[in-house]
């Protein structure tokens, strides 16, 4: 059965012609308050009813094949009839007895038949149409008002809003530009001196023990008068519950001041993000998850779900145009939760959230601290459009965070630098291009950086406005959602010592110096000169580029196990699951390719602690000293599908020379472009002005360029490993087909 996001707790819209009463003027029918809670849920045809039974009496369900509405009543499920009983709004009357059944040849007598119930909607006595009363037989289930405009009915507060479908994507147009608050991330417990006017947190700012995170009422102003769409609130329910910890009853005093400061966000004319910042932490309370790692995450924990009830109940009454609830902050990947379980717990609170409130927009987040790479991950149902995704940025992290928070930094922190060279710019450019691709095959979902930022004590101003800058720009560019991270704390763009705005901060957001301008792509078909270099044909591993130059260059494969006996690191198997040690290259062919035959590799990665792994593709171009010219390269394309990530790189013997003088030669980094999969066969692109150094290596540090190096390619590979984390748990399942170079033919060779 389908659980809707309904709770039949206070209200619903139901359609019109399932409840139209004769005379009435009534558009929609949006709130229903109820006699008894009881949840509404919906079903794809009346065959998938559940068994009425006494726990769900009086439950509502939707069929959506025939758009009916049916009754959980004594045992028995009942259409619900229009108003006054038939489809003509007249009344409807209790079923007679059935007559005894009759002897059959060698039959027995038949047993008397029921009697028959009506559920119908019978209009108030007043004669108004505000609402209706459901009766089934005598006795009234519930009652249905008419909602004002699709928001709040008119028992006010209980009432429910009108859900408006693609809400989403409307909320993160008016979201442009926001800042993430963190005073709620630890908050005092002692709210005697709350005056309606300032919230202190316990936690101290730039690491300065006697200067505290705060947030006052005319902050608010302050903030939307620069121009902030939207407040992002970190908060930490965790750490204020009341009574019995295990209870997870959050502290009713600093659930008024979370509401303060929503009500003053939205008072301003900015959106308000009301967000959970420490997953693990709540967990932890009643699962012991630290020590035992007990919990399977089958569904949200009992603390978690008492958390988002009573987070959903105090605010359900804000208009869903103005608030925004967003699911726990960054779940890591290590062995508290995996992705599955964290699809399991992300279902559980939004059928919790849209139980209560079902117009309520959500933002949710991938793994592996939000990261962008784990988004694809994410198995969402949305239907009204209702949820938006989120990720959060910092990197080069080396620059952007660097030390990190804690103690106050070595003199060794913040000293690097961002100069926004092309390659900088372009990294961001493909990774916030990875996001958008992942959005456009799930139905162009919402996309929210939800942080981003410097910490303080980088030293060089002018680039982190230029870092700034760029990442604000692109996220515009591709259409996102941005909050800066963050008001106060070690990323602050509010300095509450000078009672000033960091201004080079704010130039970057609302006044930039430059602006980026979005590489000119020409149509990827429209070249005239291509060239296969594998197409997984009769040749293989042989590649068709090798074979139509007359050479002899053959694909081959090895991974962090190959040639162990036994290893529980990286375990590669092809169709027919043979190990990579004992299997052929030629054994990774399938037929089951794009167009034709194809590639199929399942890589199972089981790490233990402080091991990484690592597996390759690859294809050498060389031999003798020979390379291959790809100056005349436009972009290399493939089609693939699977899960998880890979990685085009092709190698040049300019990337070999200046790992030579490195300080770790034994990496030979090339140029790469790197990929998200979904489960649809895609077809990826690497432009030639996009291809990049790989990161963290010599050859990003010293600024390597492709222009510099495409003249001697000796090794193109497909891989993966240096994105994982250590000690992760994860499959990279992935078909490979098609394998283009655009713009050059064998001529060009």
């Amino acid at each position: 059965m389908n659980h809707s996001r309904f709770a039949l707790a206070a209200s619903i819209a139901i359609p019109l012609a399932m409840l139209s009463a004769c005379g009435d003027e009534v558009t929609e029918v949006t709130q229903v308050t109820e006699v008894k809670q009881v949840p509404i849920t919906m079903v794809s045809a009346e065959k998938d009813l559940p068994t009425c039974g006494e726990d769900i009496n009086g439950s509502f369900v939707i069929t959506m094949d025939k758009q009916k509405v049916f009754v959980c009543y004594s045992e028995k499920w009942y259409t619900l009839n229009a108003v006054d009983g038939s489809s003509e709004g007249k009344a409807g009357t209790n079923g007679k007895n059935g007559t005894n059944g009759k002897n059959g040849t060698n039959g027995k007598d038949g047993s008397d038949g029921e009697d028959g119930v009506s559920c119908t909607g019978v209009a108030f006595e007043s004669g108004d149409s505000t609402g209706f009363k459901i009766v089934c037989g005598t006795d009234t289930l519930g009652v249905i008002l008419n909602g004002k405009d699709g928001v709040d009915g008119a028992d006010g507060k209980n009432g429910r809003h009108g859900l408006v479908p693609g809400l989403a994507k409307k909320l993160v147009k008016r979201m442009k530009r926001g800042i993430n608050a963190s005073a709620f991330f630890s908050g005092r417990d002692d709210f005697s001196e709350f005056d309606d006017n300032i919230f202190m947190s316990d936690w101290p700012l730039y690491t300065d023990t006697s200067n505290y995170d705060r947030l006052e009422k005319k902050h608010f102003k302050m903030i939307a008068d620069k121009g902030f769409d939207h407040i992002r609130f970190q908060i930490r329910w965790d750490t204020h519950f009341i009574g019995k910890k295990t209870g997870c009853l959050i502290n009713p005093e600093y659930m008024k001041q979370v509401r303060w400061a929503v009500d003053n966000t939205i008072a301003n004319g900015m959106i308000a993000v009301v967000d959970e910042h420490e997953l693990l932490m709540s967990q932890r309370v009643t699962d012991n998850n630290k020590t035992s790692n007990s919990y399977t995450y089958k569904t949200a924990s009992p603390c978690e779900k008492k958390i988002y009830r009573q987070i959903i109940d105090e605010m359900k009454d804000i208009s869903p145009d103005s608030l925004i609830i967003e699911l726990p902050n960054e779940p890591t990947t290590d062995e508290y939760i995996t992705a599955t379980q964290w699809n399991n717990l992300v279902d559980s609170l939004i059928q919790i959230i849209h139980g209560v409130d079902p117009a309520r927009v959500i933002i949710v987040g991938g793994r592996n601290y939000y990261s962008k790479d784990n988004l694809n991950e994410l198995q969402l149902d949305d239907p009204n459009g209702l949820l938006m995704a989120s990720f959060h940025y910092y990197d080069p992290y080396k620059f952007a965070s660097n030390c990190g928070s804690g103690a106050p930094p070595a003199d060794s922190c913040g000293k690097e630098t961002w100069e926004g060279t092309n390659n900088q710019k372009m990294a961001i450019y493909k990774d916030f291009e990875q996001v958008a691709l992942w959005s456009s095959s799930h139905g162009n979902m919402p996309v929210y950086l939800g942080e981003y930022g410097t910490i303080y004590y980088i030293k060089d101003d002018a680039s982190v406005e230029r870092w700034l800058t760029s990442i604000t720009q692109i996220a515009d560019y591709f259409g996102f959602a941005t909050a800066m991270h963050n008001f106060g704390g070690d990323y602050y763009v509010y300095y509450f010592e000078k009672d000033e705005w960091v201004e080079h901060k704010l130039r970057a957001l609302f006044n930039p110096k430059e602006k980026f301008v979005a590489p000119d792509r020409p149509d990827l078909d429209a070249f005239s000169k291509i060239t296969v270099i594998e197409d997984f044909g009769d040749d293989f591993p042989k590649s068709k580029l090798s074979s139509d130059l007359g050479l002899n260059f053959n694909w081959d494969f090895y991974n962090s196990c190959e040639g162990r006996t036994a290893c529980d690191t990286v375990v590669t198997t092809n169709e027919a699951g043979t190990r990579s040690e004992t299997a052929t290259m030629a054994s990774f062919k399938t037929t089951d390719g794009h167009s034709g035959d194809g590639l199929y590799m399942k890589h199972v990665v089981d790490l233990p602690k402080d091991v990484s792994p690592y597996w390759a593709l690859n294809l050498n171009l060389s031999k003798g000293g020979d390379y291959v010219d790809l100056s005349k390269m436009e972009a290399i394309s493939f089609w693939a599908k699977g899960q998880g990530k890979i990685r085009l790189v092709l190698f040049t013997a300019y990337s070999d020379s200046l790992a030579a003088k490195s300080s770790d030669p034994d990496w030979k980094a090339g140029f790469y472009g790197e990929f998200s999969l979904s489960d649809e066969w895609t077809r990826h692109v690497i432009w030639a002005d996009a291809l990049l150094p790989e990161r963290y290596s010599g050859l990003e540090s010293i600024g390597g360029e492709w222009e510099n190096a495409k003249d001697r390619v000796y090794k193109i590979e497909f891989k993966n490993g240096d994105g994982i984390l250590q000690g992760m748990k994860s499959t990279i399942e992935w078909y490979l087909d098609d394998i283009t170079i655009h713009g050059m033919d064998l001529e060009d060779f």
